[in-house]
């Protein structure tokens, strides 16, 4: 089974949707994740996003991106930790949803941040948990950057 990254853009606004499932994809090769993911990526207005950071999160401010992860089970896979919001069901690890931003879309290398941020999220990093977890993940995200500006440099100058 492959994995099934599904793209949708509730905007008027032009979204990447290739470059969002390539670099999700470049992001899970770095990963050496293996395991058939599930994965809906949402596109959304800045009221949209306002509005979900407010009921999930009590912020009433848009957030460039948010997370919804199936937070039912661990993962007993190594890249991903003790997974804090991804589900194993039947070898199909079930990420869950990351919501963005439409405003911050256009900027590519902004856009490759959320990426990668968002997905450690669901792949069970959390830099509010502490400070060395911070580090870690601070440090992680900067390596999975590192490497897709290496390999994916013919995407993030794209208009």
């Amino acid at each position: 089974m492959k994995h099934e990254i599904l793209v949708y853009n509730k905007t008027s606004q032009k979204t990447p949707k290739k470059f969002i499932v390539h670099t999700i994809l470049e992001i899970l090769s770095f990963l050496k994740i293996k395991q058939p993911i599930e994965l809906a990526v949402l596109i959304v207005d800045k009221s949209q996003v306002k509005r979900l950071n407010k009921i999930w999160l009590g912020k009433n401010k848009p957030a460039d991106e948010l997370s919804f992860g199936l937070n039912s089970r661990q993962i007993s896979k190594p890249a991903c930790r003790q997974a804090g919001f991804a589900k194993d069901n039947n070898g199909v690890l079930e990420l869950g949803e990351i919501v963005i931003n439409a405003d911050k879309v256009s900027d590519r290398g902004y856009l490759l941040k959320i990426l990668v941020h968002s997905l450690l999220h669901l792949l069970g990093y959390h830099h509010e948990k502490s400070a060395a977890e911070a580090k870690k993940s601070e440090r992680l995200e900067e390596r999975i950057l590192k490497y897709l500006k290496h390999v994916s440099r013919r995407y993030c100058h794209r208009p």
